[in-house]
């Protein structure tokens, strides 16, 4: 028979067995695993997955800001509260705009909208994550369309005084498409418009004809397409050149990984860049087509006339730099844009650039842009030649500035 000190012993020994096991069983309900902290009590937020190098992200987007608040509450959740996210968002912010932003790389994720943002993005060294409008095809076409019961049948048919409701310089849809067609045609042109204010000039009858893309018109009733144009690639989700490589990786690993529902909301999804080669090609040939066209009269030729324009500003040349107005251009050999300058003595340079460069340089866009502007040049010393106009190559965007 055990002794009563033999029974409390036993007693204590198994209410130990007991509290631990209780005290185990606590452990694995309450305490979190991973962290090894109480939910709740030692800890407030769920821990980030990455943290990144830099502080702060700026997103560039070209639509309402609504519809990427949740990326940035998803963004925040990946990379902790210590980053700050910003939303750059401006329904009415001209192309040219945003290309200065992704010249001077003032926006680290840039959500393009329109494949002449993406070149300009790829030119500045911006590299492709996602492509945007993942429910539609990876290329688009741009249309010509008039109202249904217009006598316009086809572009034959247009005359010096059809009036055309034409985009912004830099949209690929409603501007340079459509301009690469409409090569050799003198029309009334007005332009610097958003797609629905096209749609509008014409259901109005303030325009004949309007330019867009085909998708916004094909199955509008008010309208009937006459022109269907070339393939245009779509456009992308972008990372800053600026950011570290480690940063670019958690970023693109982030939004790679985002929900479903986020994705569709932010307008992207996961998918390979397309082929801008044809295009980037396209668009230069517009450029020749319009390299003589003025746009502060009508009717506008879309096509190169023996008038030679006059120049009239007041210019003014410094020893270690140049200064004119830009007084043609066209493109030569090798893609290459070749800028006419004239500056207040009358002399006269050929300036040589490649896209690419011409991208980089704030309030310069395409090289239609340039015609009429003031610019000046530094830092190049013009290549003398005989009996020829003077050359100036330019290598570096920082030789280069637009003033006006």
């Amino acid at each position: 028979m055990s002794s009563p000190k033999t029974n409390q012993a036993l007693i204590l020994t198994i209410s130990a067995i007991l509290s631990l096991s209780l005290f185990g069983i606590m452990v694995y309900l309450f305490v979190n695993p991973k962290t090894g902290l109480i939910p709740l009590v030692f800890s407030e937020k769920q821990q980030p997955i990455n943290r990144l190098e830099t502080n702060s992200l700026t997103i560039g987007i070209l639509v309402k800001s609504d519809d990427y608040t949740p990326l940035v509450e998803y963004l925040k959740q990946q990379f902790g509260d210590q980053i700050t996210i910003t939303i750059d968002s401006k329904l009415r912010e001209s192309y040219q705009e945003v290309k200065n932003k992704l010249a001077t790389k003032k926006w680290d994720i840039a959500f393009t909208l329109s494949p002449m943002i993406s070149v300009a993005a790829k030119d500045n060294g911006y590299i492709w994550v996602a492509r945007m409008f993942p429910q539609s095809p990876p290329y688009y076409q741009s249309a010509l369309f008039v109202e249904k019961n217009s006598s316009i049948q086809s572009i034959s048919d247009f005359k010096n005084t059809t009036v055309i409701a034409l985009g912004d310089f830099n949209s690929a849809s409603s501007f340079y498409m459509p301009s690469y067609d409409l090569f050799g045609k003198s029309l009334r042109v007005t332009m610097g418009h958003r797609g629905e204010v096209i749609q509008e000039l014409v259901r109005t009858g303030k325009a004949d004809v309007g330019a867009a893309s085909y998708e916004a018109v094909k199955n509008d009733p008010n309208f009937r397409v006459i022109q269907r144009s070339r393939n245009i690639p779509g456009s992308g989700v972008y990372l800053s050149p600026n950011l570290s490589n480690n940063d670019q990786k958690a970023i693109t690993q982030a939004l790679v990984n985002a929900p479903v529902n986020i994705q569709k909301k932010a307008n992207y999804g996961v998918d390979g860049e397309p082929d801008f080669s044809s295009f980037i090609q396209i668009s230069q040939r517009a450029e020749e087509v319009l390299k003589c066209a003025d746009f502060t009269r009508n009717p506008v030729n879309f096509f190169c006339s023996p008038v030679t324009s006059t120049i009239s500003s007041s210019l003014t040349t410094k020893s270690n730099q140049i200064i004119g107005i830009v007084n043609g251009l066209t493109m030569v050999e090798n893609q290459i844009t070749r800028l006419t300058l004239q500056s207040k003595d009358q002399k006269i340079y050929y300036v040589f650039l490649n896209p690419k460069i011409l991208n980089q340089i704030p309030n310069a866009g395409s090289g239609l842009n340039l015609q009429n502007k003031t610019i000046v040049i530094k830092g190049v010393i013009p290549e003398q030649q005989s009996n020829k106009i003077d050359k100036i190559v330019i290598t570096d965007s920082n030789q280069i500035s637009v003033l006006n």
